[in-house]
């Protein structure tokens, strides 16, 4: 299948940058064990290359600065981290012009797709270089980023991750003030819910959970509560399904299953969140975040050439209109609206 047939892709998330920059620190390295000598965005073994994507349809990706929450190792402090990965970016997108453009403004989407290129947003997991200031958001501003996990796992100058128990913290509140200036969207995958109630209280605009499903089909605290689904619907957000395993069935536990063999997803399984999204009225909120190249996901959905049979089998369950909202519509909207309102 190819961009010809008039598929349209939009994923808020993936971990492919850090991959290919930063293979070799510690928590990226079980990620990048596949990643050749020479690979670059364009050819590589991973789940994402510009490639594949390409073959899959018209595709906008969202490609993820991750900064981890530990750095040890690396000789980084997290803003030098964000600036190693950043930078990176900047190289390839000069590298592959023919291939990919980086997209600076939500309005300009479909121009960045015109004759087959990739669109890419940069986009950033974990605030923590934040710690040398608010002026680290302008700068993120200046690289073109447009949207900010505000914690990992754990605890930094924003906030707490849901491996922790604390809210935002004061700076936290002034941070996620200044994105919104800037028109950066907060995202609050990875974040608590002290910290979800503190968002939702101390900020006026749209925000969205990048890669999170549903808490009430799978009880993983990285997963939306009903209120919290209903809360970012209420503001006009957007919430990315993660194929990651352990989010989608509490069968998994940390991802895998004891004994031999590699256990498997469903389809069934990953489509429940679906159906518990659309119940909750959700049809305009729901989208993708895959969580490719930064998790384990099921052997049917192991990467980009896999996506258009996926969507196939949505539109198939769920009806055309739900698929097409859910694999590009509802983001490109909101991305749009996020310009201008």
């Amino acid at each position: 299948m190819s961009a010809q047939d008039g598929i349209r892709i939009f994923d808020l998330h993936c971990d492919t940058l850090d991959c290919l920059s930063m293979r070799d620190a510690g928590p990226i390295a079980q990620y990048a064990a596949g990643v050749t000598e020479g690979a670059d965005l364009l050819h590589n073994d991973l789940q994402l290359s510009l490639e594949r994507m390409a073959q899959a349809g018209s595709w906008c990706q969202c490609f993820a600065v991750w900064v981890p929450d530990d750095l040890s190792g690396t000789g980084l402090a997290p803003h030098a981290f964000y600036n190693r990965v950043s930078a990176y970016f900047r190289d390839q997108m000069a590298a592959h012009p023919r291939e990919v453009v980086q997209v600076r403004d939500g309005r300009r989407v479909a121009d960045a797709l015109a004759g087959g290129r990739v669109a890419a947003m940069l986009t950033v997991e974990n605030a923590s270089p934040l710690e040398d200031g608010l002026e680290v958001l302008d700068q993120m501003a200046e690289d073109g980023v447009k949207m900010v996990t505000l914690t990992w796992n754990g605890q930094n100058c924003v906030g707490s991750g849901n491996a922790t128990p604390e809210g935002l913290s004061a700076f936290g509140v002034r941070a996620v003030r200044r994105m919104e200036e800037l028109r950066i969207v907060a995202d609050v995958s990875h974040l608590n819910d002290a910290g979800f109630r503190d968002l939702l209280a101390h900020s006026s605009r749209p925000f969205v959970a990048s890669h999170s499903n549903s808490r009430a089909v799978c009880g993983h605290p990285r997963n939306l509560t009903d209120y919290e689904f209903q809360a970012i619907a209420d503001r006009g957000g957007l919430v990315g399904l993660n194929y990651y395993r352990a989010f989608v069935s509490d069968r998994f536990d940390g991802g895998r299953l004891p004994g031999p063999g590699r256990p498997e997803l469903t389809f069934d399984e990953l489509s429940r969140h679906i159906d518990h999204f659309l119940e909750l009225g959700g049809e305009k909120v729901i989208a993708l975040g895959s969580d490719f190249d930064g998790s384990e996901t099921p052997s049917w959905l192991d990467g980009a050439s896999d996506v258009p049979a996926f969507r196939a089998r949505v539109a198939a369950r769920f009806g055309e209109d739900v698929a097409e909202g859910m694999f590009f519509r509802n983001a490109a909207e909101f991305f749009s609206r996020n310009e201008e309102s």
